[in-house]
């Protein structure tokens, strides 16, 4: 039977713009890979035959596509952005809009920057373990590696990721030695303790997942579904 591409849309809608932002920092080029992914998805649905989970069709349209985008992406390096972190601060009353939307955007955006030093299938891995939750076993599938690849790419990414914000990010570990352009307006919101509601150094998945919820992704299905 045809998947409903109205439940597809309420579902993943979201999801694939996460990814996508996650993938790609250019906001318009991630836009167009999200996009696009719609466009496969919609051209391709007659031939999903449910061999598969229908998630794990979705997200290997996203590898496919957006891996295709991100080809032009550039590999960053931690030093780079522990050069960033010690520019001038950056006064948040000059930005004309809510502070504490404007912090948290900002550390979402610190947080993307972080994932830009990995590899574009390492990246893509993190995102689909960390911001999606899925198993290793239904990565393998969509990444089309085996799973002890997986589990290997998977954990050297989370471990480089996590020794950088426990040595610096005041939202995973309020003694982190941070001296990023906006480490005062975070420490002066108390974002720790809005993020968690226990007294203890938040996981890393906590970090990016409550930044998902608070700062939603724009649907891009409209372009192709009437």
């Amino acid at each position: 039977m045809k998947p409903d591409l109205e439940k597809i849309v309420e579902q993943y809608g979201t999801m694939i713009s996460s990814i996508s932002h996650r993938m790609i920092q250019n906001k318009e080029v991630a836009k167009e890979a999200a996009q696009e992914v719609w466009y496969e998805i919609i051209k391709s649905i007659g031939s999903f035959n449910g061999q598969s989970e229908l998630s794990t069709w979705i997200y290997t349209i996203c590898k496919r596509t957006i891996l295709r985008y991100a080809r032009n992406e550039r590999i960053a390096t931690m030093n780079e952005l522990k050069e960033f972190r010690d520019l001038p601060a950056i006064d948040p009353a000059e930005q004309d809009r809510d502070e504490h939307e404007w912090i948290k955007k900002c550390c979402d955006w610190c947080l993307t920057a972080q994932l830009h030093c990995l590899t574009n299938d390492a990246r893509l891995i993190f995102i689909f373990k960390i911001n999606l939750n899925l198993s290793h076993k239904q990565i393998s599938e969509i990444m089309g590696m085996t799973e002890d690849n997986i589990r290997q790419i998977s954990s050297r990414s989370i471990n480089k990721i996590t020794h950088f914000m426990d040595d610096t990010c005041p939202l995973y570990n309020p003694q982190g030695t941070c001296k990023c352009r906006i480490c005062k307006q975070v420490n002066s919101l108390n974002l720790e303790k809005e993020y968690t509601a226990i007294k203890k150094i938040i996981r890393l998945v906590d970090v990016y997942q409550r930044l998902e919820k608070e700062l939603p992704r724009k649907n891009y299905w409209e372009k192709f579904i009437s």
